[in-house]
């Protein structure tokens, strides 16, 4: 994962999310794109008055608040000692992501809940999981670090999407400490767990695979509980849904995820 694609923006999982791409950047040797994306109407949020009345005024404003914001980054990417790059544009974020996303490896963004205040991060995982070129690692916003090398849970439903899932997450299943595969629900499946253990032991990983039910019916609670059990980092899982229904048509289990895991997600469609 040497390409890697950093969504940036001024909201409180900025943090979290830049130290997340330094630890993988360490990991893999890897280079980060900066892409900062805002869409018109964050800037008229910002100050619809001066917007409408002094457009020139209102883009020179924005501008500068932009330029602060990347110096801000900068400074922290050359303290971290890691390679990088800038862009900016003009536009929604999860269409900046995606379009960004043909030559990235992997997408660094936030997990996150509808946002409340303009500061909170926004739920962008699900359109840019179900839309990108590229696999994508959701950080929760009071994440301290990104451990590539600790123990990691693999969601498994037998679903093509997990199967693209494995796939991606691939280079950091190699040097996870462990790699557990976890099926909650038992029944038939397109790509039968067994699979799934003989694909990873193929390119050099031991599994454990672990068959378990719902807690009381749910099956993003049995997968958080068994996370948090193991000590996990990091559950790699499918995305579910597909064009402007992506949100609705995603997976029950990867929307509970999506608000609710308090570990890195790792997510392909």
């Amino acid at each position: 994962m040497k390409s890697i694609l950093l969504h940036i923006y001024d909201d409180t999982g900025l943090e979290s999310r830049m130290q997340a791409a330094f630890d993988l950047a360490r990991a893999f040797g890897g280079h980060i794109t900066c892409l900062h994306a805002t869409p018109y109407e964050d800037y008229l949020a910002t100050d619809p008055l001066l917007a409408a009345a002094l457009p020139a005024e209102f883009s020179a404003k924005m501008e500068m608040l932009r330029i602060a914001l990347q110096a801000r980054v900068e400074a922290r990417m050359q303290s971290e000692g890691v390679t990088w790059e800038w862009r900016h544009i003009d536009d929604a974020m999860a269409r900046g992501l995606i379009a960004g996303s043909a030559l990235a490896d992997v997408i660094v963004l936030s997990l996150a809940g509808p946002a409340a205040t303009w500061d909170d991060p926004r739920p962008l995982a699900a359109a840019v999981a179900t839309g990108a070129m590229a696999a994508v690692l959701a950080i929760p916003t009071d994440a301290r670090r990104f451990d590539a090398s600790g123990p990691a849970l693999v969601a498994w439903n037998g679903s093509a999407e997990a199967a693209l899932a494995v796939k991606a997450a691939l280079p950091l299943l190699r040097i996870a400490s462990s790699v557990h595969l976890i099926e909650v629900e038992d029944r038939a499946q397109a790509y039968p767990r067994d699979h799934a253990a003989r694909y990873l032991s193929d390119h050099g990983i031991a599994v454990e695979i672990i068959q378990r039910g719902p807690i009381d019916g749910s099956v993003s609670r049995a997968l958080i509980d068994s996370a948090t059990g193991i000590g996990v980092g990091l559950i790699v899982m499918g995305a579910f849904g597909r064009s402007r229904l992506r949100e609705l048509l995603l997976g029950g289990v990867t929307r509970d995820l999506l608000h609710s895991s308090p570990v890195p997600l790792l997510l392909a469609h």
